[in-house]
């Protein structure tokens, strides 16, 4: 059972009730013609409607005519986009599934996320220089995939099982202009540090130890979250689970439509980083408001936006 199923209003369903789920939700979008079919790749996809916002992505291959399903994931729409450099697609081993690694130009950090628009990507394989369905092959476009997606933008989205609401700290309104001086400056050290400049890798070093340093003094006097506003690290084995303290910038409910359980679709601010993300409204501890903080473990999903 897919887990973060629970996470847009689920959380009563079973492995044996799941496969239910998916079986009828497959005959009826066959039946209606709802398929989203890849000619050259012998995909299709259905993409089930939960709420507003969030949603099921039944994936699958045909054998002839006849859909053969391989497996499905929730999802939640998104609509903030990321400034990237670059992205690199790598298939999952198991299924035709992907997780991209961006390159977050703001905060300097690479992310892996789970890619949301497979057929997409399909598609922009495609249309490449080596591509030649005849002669195609998986390892041929593993190459491709390796291959540095350049000039287009990410919309993140993610899900969670449950978290905290965490009261939001003073800061000011808007930020001074020394302020908004040092964020650009340590933007371009971190653009000068990706191309192998010494002097700015030395110096977002030593800039790390001057912020270690005051927050070890901090520390023994204040609480961790008043010192803490944000934060965007790994969590566990899974590369696209994140662990976050993140501001909520925009707030809104919505109802499964198969089970009436409220989902929260909270915007969050990450280290300088907007994503949208949906948690079950009964596995959240506290009372979210916008201002306010949410505190908890995601899995990371995104898609690249080919249409420009």
């Amino acid at each position: 059972m897919n887990l973060y199923l629970t996470a847009i209003g689920f959380s009563g369903m079973d492995s044996r009730q799941e496969r239910k789920f998916i079986r009828t939700a497959v005959k009826q979008c066959i039946e209606k013609g709802l398929v989203i079919k890849n000619e050259i790749f012998n995909r299709g996809v259905i993409v089930v409607r939960i709420s507003e916002s969030t949603g099921v992505y039944i994936f699958g291959r045909y054998e002839g005519k006849k859909f053969i399903y391989e497996y499905h994931y929730p999802f939640v729409m998104g609509s903030y986009l990321t400034d990237n450099d670059e992205l690199t697609v790598e298939r999952h081993v198991d299924k035709e599934s992907y997780a991209v690694i961006c390159d977050e130009a703001r905060t300097g950090v690479t992310l892996i996320y789970y890619l949301q628009n497979v057929m997409d990507y399909m598609n922009y394989i495609s249309i490449q220089p080596d591509f030649k369905k005849e002669s195609f092959n998986p390892d041929a476009r593993n190459m491709i995939a390796k291959t540095p997606i350049k000039g287009y933008k990410t919309v993140l989205s993610a899900l969670s099982l449950g978290g905290m609401i965490l009261l939001p700290v003073k800061k000011p309104v808007r930020l001074s202009r020394s302020q908004m001086a040092a964020e650009n400056r340590r933007r371009k050290l971190i653009a000068a540090a990706k191309e192998g400049d010494e002097e700015a890798i030395e110096s977002l070093t030593i800039d790390d130890i001057d912020t270690y340093t005051r927050i070890s003094h901090r520390i023994l006097t204040e609480d961790v979250f008043s010192i803490v506003d944000s934060t965007f690290m790994p969590c566990g084995v899974e590369c696209d689970q994140y662990s976050v303290i993140g501001e909520i910038l925009e707030l809104s409910q919505e109802e499964n439509v198969y089970t009436g359980e409220k989902i929260y679709i909270m915007t969050l601010e990450c280290n300088n980083m907007v994503f949208t993300m949906a948690v079950n409204s009964g596995n959240l501890l506290g009372e979210p408001e916008v201002g306010r903080r949410f505190k908890g473990q995601i899995w990371l999903q995104g898609s690249i936006k080919f249409s420009k």
